[in-house]
């Protein structure tokens, strides 16, 4: 079994990841569920790409590169033994934990049912989530985060990167050190808004009653279409738009 760690260790993992060159390896499952299922899937490096599927499996796609040898025996070892465990609705895709693996990154494809709650994070690589109805959690060290149909709660943090959302209908917080943040929310209901950028403006497309002005529009509080969930968004160095 290989060594793995947790997905908040993942994330701390930003700026050390090499330039991978080559996809040299792959490895597909597939996973029998058979209700809500709670999802969590990290690597040190490479893309994590959720999108819906059907109800009743949790469907896992994995391509691997390294700029080492085209043969290194340490990708046919990960091949043979993925770093998936399941017990029951409880899937864990973790990321490894072991010097030999780090020169080794690997992009995961999912498709999930929507009744999944997620937790993804990246060391070095984009998010991008669709069609989830559950809470979502999305972190990575450098790279952006793009979001698309969901309806629970999310979070979304990035380092370096930006943030893009689109028909999003729960509380919202979304945070980067340097990007900009462009939220479309669900058109009907209100939402509670609270924007602060380090630098950059800050837009709001749908109407909203505000409650607070600061600092030449870098920091906006207030309610649209009457209020509801908090939509809480933060960049250190970037715009924010919220559609």
């Amino acid at each position: 079994m290989l060594a793995t760690h947790s997905l908040a260790a993942c994330s701390l993992i930003v700026f050390a990841a090499p330039v991978f060159a080559r996809d040299i390896g792959s490895f597909d499952r597939t996973l029998n569920v058979n209700g809500p299922v709670d999802l969590e899937v990290a690597t040190h490096s490479g893309r994590i790409t959720v999108r819906p599927g059907n109800t009743a499996t949790v469907q896992i796609h994995a391509v691997i590169s390294t700029s080492d040898d085209l043969n290194s025996p340490d990708v046919r070892e990960i091949e043979n033994n993925p770093p998936i465990q399941q017990t029951g609705n409880s899937i864990r895709v973790r990321a490894i934990d072991s010097d030999r693996f780090r020169r080794i990154a690997i992009a995961y494809e999912l498709q999930v049912p929507a009744q999944t709650k997620l937790r993804a994070a990246t060391g070095s690589g984009g998010i991008r989530i669709s069609g989830v109805d559950d809470e979502v959690r999305a972190q990575t060290g450098s790279g952006g985060i793009e979001l698309e149909s969901l309806k629970g709660r999310v979070e979304a943090r990035t380092g370096s990167g930006g943030i893009r959302g689109s028909a999003l209908s729960g509380p919202i917080t979304a945070r980067t050190g340097s990007g900009g943040i462009t939220l479309g929310l669900a058109s009907t209901g209100g939402f509670d808004l609270r924007a602060r950028a380090g630098s950059g403006r800050i837009s709001v497309d749908p109407p909203i009653t505000m409650q607070g002005v600061f600092s030449g529009r870098h920091e906006v509080e207030g309610k649209i279409r009457g209020g509801g969930p908090l939509v809480d968004v933060a960049t250190g160095s970037g715009g924010i738009r919220i559609e």
